[in-house]
């Protein structure tokens, strides 16, 4: 019986004898036949070893013999041992047996593996120690694809985009494609928690007698158990992202900047669309006109909220004044003061917002699960994945851009429509910070709306609408210092 083995080790190395045969399968279908018995031939493989059953099994199997008097296991291997390796597992795979050739030894398998196309033709240094990348190389295509089931296929490609694991294996990395289908086929696992590789490193025979019984036994092969973190938790909803700043002046001045911030986020924490003032006497209209504007202003900070526009319904004869916020592509059609025509403004405007919201969050879990956003990242780089993301995304509308009520001016338009003007570009980019906890607000000057947004403790100005520039990314806009926005945002 084989033991289970428990291994910390990468499955990787072994040295091969210049013998020719080929394990034969038997007629009965079976792949890989037993060929021989181990019967203790070699004296250096402690029978507590790690390696014990991997080393006794491929014996048997008439795959590899030993090195000297005995097997060697903490030696390495070379290119040209492991191609003769691969060799004689097609060999098995396909009931072949290796032709001799002329030349140095390791011709045979170099020439059969040429035959089948199962060898990587940038290999070469056969004599040199092999290094774990070449080593992948090899035996990615010493069988095909279909005897593997791609058991950790979907949490090898969560756990590697994340960020997180097998971190030194990257796009400029020999063979990395080769590297991640072992992972993919259960044939190792990494030398740590991360799942590292260590591609440049050299390996030794025990560790390659743990690879080939892999892909002989399936039920060797390792069935990764990663835990893979999700994106971070965010908001469940625009009304969370706000924080309800308690007690609040509630008869400002119209230049009360403070006290109209207060109050604004205050609803918004609550999910509401009014604001009730109490003032100690009426106010004019003139007045009700300047608070309406402060109100508007104030509310356009937040602008992933998605308001734009307030309406002031104030009393003749008291000091009471209601303030109702709406967004400019959704305001009551026929007489303000119709309740009806108010509510399903309200209502109109609140499906945007929620699809918007929903989007957002789509949106995120897809840039967490692609790895192009992970848990290393700071502020600044989350901010920028988000920048290009919106200008890959979204195009500017022209067209909305001469109305006030269209629909571009708000969130919603660029996350769904795909299409927005600056303060629709805006919103949705400062949503998307807001939702990574990122501290940023909107800010504007008569023409204009971008972000202020503090990325690892330092204040920048973000205009992600300029910063799409159609067929390409104008990063001068990322990331400004408050001169520099000041000299090109200016009235």
């Amino acid at each position: 019986m084989v033991r289970r083995i428990t291994s910390v080790l990468l499955a990787l190395a072994l040295m091969l004898p210049p013998a020719i045969h080929s394990a034969r399968a038997a007629d009965d279908g079976e792949l890989f036949t037993k060929v021989r018995s181990y019967t203790e031939q070699f004296a250096d493989v402690e029978e507590d070893s790690w390696y014990y059953d991997y080393v006794v099994l491929g014996y048997e199997y008439g795959l590899f013999d030993g090195r000297g008097s005995g097997f060697a296991p903490d030696a390495e291997i070379t290119l040209a041992e492991l191609v003769t390796l691969s060799a004689r597992l097609r060999a098995a795979y396909d009931r072949d047996i290796i032709p001799a050739a002329a030349g140095r030894w390791y011709m045979p398998y170099v020439n059969y593996l040429n035959s089948k196309a199962a060898l990587e033709p940038s290999l070469d240094g056969f004599d040199r120690n092999a290094s774990r990348a070449q080593l992948a190389a090899v035996f990615a295509a010493s069988l095909p694809e279909t005897c593997y089931d791609g058991r950790n296929t979907g949490l090898v490609e969560a756990a590697y985009a994340s960020g997180l694991f097998i971190t030194d294996v990257g796009e400029n990395t020999p063979y990395a494609a080769q590297i991640l289908k072992l992972y993919d086929w259960g044939l190792l696992g990494g030398v740590d928690r991360s799942g590292s590789y260590l591609p440049d490193k050299t390996t030794t025979r025990a560790e390659t007698a743990a690879i080939v019984m892999r892909i002989v036994l399936p039920a060797l092969r390792l069935t990764l158990d990663w835990s893979v973190p999700a994106a971070p938790p965010a908001a469940d909803s625009l009304a969370a992202l706000e924080t309800d700043p308690g007690a609040a002046n509630t008869a400002p001045a119209f230049d009360d900047k403070a006290s109209i911030d207060a109050l604004v986020r205050s609803m918004l924490s609550r999910g509401e669309y009014t604001i009730e003032l109490s003032y100690p006497s009426p106010i004019t209209k003139s007045e009700a006109s300047a608070l309406a504007l402060a109100f508007s202003g104030g509310v356009k900070r937040y602008c992933e909220q998605m308001y734009n526009s307030v309406e002031c319904q104030y009393y003749l004869n008291n000091g009471r004044v209601i303030l109702f916020f709406y967004a400019s592509c959704c305001m009551p059609q026929g007489t303000s003061d119709d309740p009806q025509a108010r509510e399903n403004a309200v209502q109109t405007l609140a499906e945007y917002r929620d699809a918007a919201f929903a989007r957002a969050l789509e949106i995120r879990e897809e840039l967490w699960s692609s790895g192009a956003l992970n848990a290393g990242m700071s502020q600044r780089e989350i901010a920028r994945v988000y920048y290009k993301w919106l200008c890959d995304h979204c195009v500017y509308d022209k067209v909305g851009a001469q109305s006030n009520d269209s629909i571009s001016h708000i969130a919603y338009s660029a996350l769904i429509n795909g299409s927005a003007v600056c303060d629709g570009y805006t919103g949705a980019y400062n949503l998307f910070l807001r939702l990574e906890g990122i501290d940023c607000h909107a800010v504007t000057n008569n023409t204009h709306i971008w972000t202020v947004a503090i990325l690892d403790g330092v204040e920048y100005h973000i205009d992600v609408t300029w910063g799409d520039q159609n067929s390409y990314i104008e990063w001068d806009y990322f990331a400004m210092d408050a001169a520099r926005s000041e000299s090109i945002h200016k009235q």
